[in-house]
């Protein structure tokens, strides 16, 4: 019997993040929404931090709706938001009491699988959001993250692997995030997880093309037995991206695997997004050749974009070999920790720093003394003495998790900016700074039609199918009133 393969789509998310910088609005969605949904996807994923900011920084809309419209017709399908284990989707680190809240908002707005990753693998930092994930009856996914360095080892992985089993993960990731591994490697540490998991949980594989071997990886991958492969549609494919969903489904299906997608509403999908990319100047993804130098900074591409653009600024464009040189001592200096955000950022910064600078450590971030201090979970190594005495500057690191550490925010919240009209807005004022919710606001009015069922009435019968406990609603404009009484 031929075993079956589910496919995870990330056009709507880690695609578009990678290629065209988290700007595909919601209206570029609508149109192929419910041919999405319907094409056979075991998952389509649609949220995460960067999506939920980018609503609020530059795309003008409310960040909900895209979800709820995906939502709306994804009857077998699982619509996936991604989350980080200490802040949700923002930055800061919140106290455990935060995640059964976020949760219920996810869900309401349709969510209904999470995957909860951590910077540094560290699992205890994943455990509020699991349990609170699952307790509301979402689908949890625990994502390890795939890197290189001394402690790193298959062992390593096992180990973090049982972890997430035993706090009950539904699936379980490995995310190859900065295109790192080696299909050698791939090999041993595929094996050994896929008889590890059994059938306790789903077993994905993501990776990205940075390196040129994203296709080959994902399909070898398969050979050894993963449940899900998690790729993008063609147009949001390749570069710094995943793997293309027609190219990984179509190898999959010729050497035996049932892959349950339909090919036919893959090519419109593929088909519509070159038209946005056409209409909206973004670009295509193309396939990259291999790139040795990868394994030594590991620094994603998206990153490297952003650390060229700040160097161009500058008029030091031509330092960025240093600033990669840099980063791969950092990184074995504060003990191999994970190059993902938030530590890969914290990272980068400091080796632009100690670059542009001419004197190593001369300015020190606070995120990144709060990195040693233990503020951001387990540190994977040992940190370099002097860079450890530099940076924390005699505090003692902490103890415990992080989220046990934290005050509670909730009830201040509420009496400083409190009473919420919807609990969307409250899950905003812990996410986004008040100054940006206004200049958010002021955006959405300017451009209203970015939002395609964001009026004041449908926003309104929206709230009231959250609220059965309702049963008499008042509607009035000028001479025209609507009553209703249950």
């Amino acid at each position: 019997m031929p075993r079956s393969l589910e496919i995870w789509e990330t056009a709507l998310r880690d695609g578009q993040q990678s290629l065209w910088a988290t700007r595909m609005t919601t209206p570029m969605i609508a149109p192929i929404a419910e041919t999405t949904t319907r094409s056979g996807y075991w998952c389509l994923e649609v949220m995460s931090g960067a999506v939920y900011e980018a609503s609020y920084h530059y795309n003008a809309e409310d960040p909900w709706e895209r979800v709820r419209l995906i939502a709306e017709t994804a009857e077998k399908t699982y619509v996936a938001a991604i989350v980080r284990s200490l802040s949700v989707f923002g930055w800061s680190t919140l106290p455990d009491e935060v995640f059964p809240f976020a949760m219920r908002v996810l869900a309401r707005n349709g969510v209904t699988l999470v995957n909860v990753f951590d910077g540094l693998n560290d699992t205890a930092n994943m455990a509020a959001a699991l349990r609170s994930a699952k307790e509301i009856g979402l689908h949890t996914a625990g994502t390890l993250i795939f890197t290189e360095s001394p402690l790193h080892t298959d062992q390593y992985y096992v180990k973090k692997t049982e972890e997430l089993l035993k706090l009950g993960c539904d699936s379980i990731i490995l995310e190859d995030a900065a295109s790192l591994m080696t299909t050698a490697r791939l090999r041993t540490l595929i094996s050994r997880l896929r008889a590890q998991i059994g059938d306790q949980a789903r077993f994905h594989f993501q990776t990205h093309c940075a390196s040129g071997l994203g296709p080959l990886n994902t399909l070898e991958a398969i050979s050894l037995g993963i449940d899900v492969a998690q790729t993008a549609i063609s147009p949001l494919a390749h570069g710094t991206s995943n793997p293309p969903t027609e190219l990984i489904a179509r190898e999959a299906a010729e050497v035996g695997s049932d892959v349950r997608v339909d090919f036919d509403a893959l090519e419109r999908i593929a088909t519509h997004f070159r038209k946005q990319a056409a209409i909206h100047d973004k670009p295509l993804g193309q396939p990259v050749t291999h790139e040795p130098s990868l394994a030594r900074h590991q620094v994603p591409g998206g990153m490297r974009s952003n650390l060229e653009n700040q160097l161009s600024g500058l008029g030091m464009r031509d330092r960025l070999p240093a600033v990669l040189d840099e980063i791969s001592h950092i990184r074995e200096e504060l003990g191999w920790p994970v190059m993902v955000t938030p530590i890969s950022q914290f990272v980068g910064v400091q080796a632009l720093f100690n670059v542009i600078e001419g004197e190593r450590y001369r300015t020190v971030q606070a995120d990144l003394a709060n990195y040693v201090l233990g503020w951001f979970g387990e540190v994977p190594g040992t940190i370099e003495p002097n860079i450890l005495d530099r940076l924390s500057e005699g505090r003692e690191p902490i103890k415990g998790r992080p989220g046990d550490l934290v005050a509670p925010v909730l009830a201040t919240l509420d009496a400083e900016e409190g009473p919420f009209a919807t609990d969307e807005d409250r899950f905003a004022a812990l996410q986004i700074s008040p100054a940006m919710r206004e200049r958010w606001k002021t955006a959405c009015r300017l451009h209203p039609s970015r939002s395609v069922a964001g009026t004041p009435l449908a926003t309104l019968l929206r709230e009231l199918t959250h609220r059965p406990s309702i049963s008499h609603v008042f509607l009035g404009k000028g001479n025209l009133t609507f009553n209703y009484r249950d």
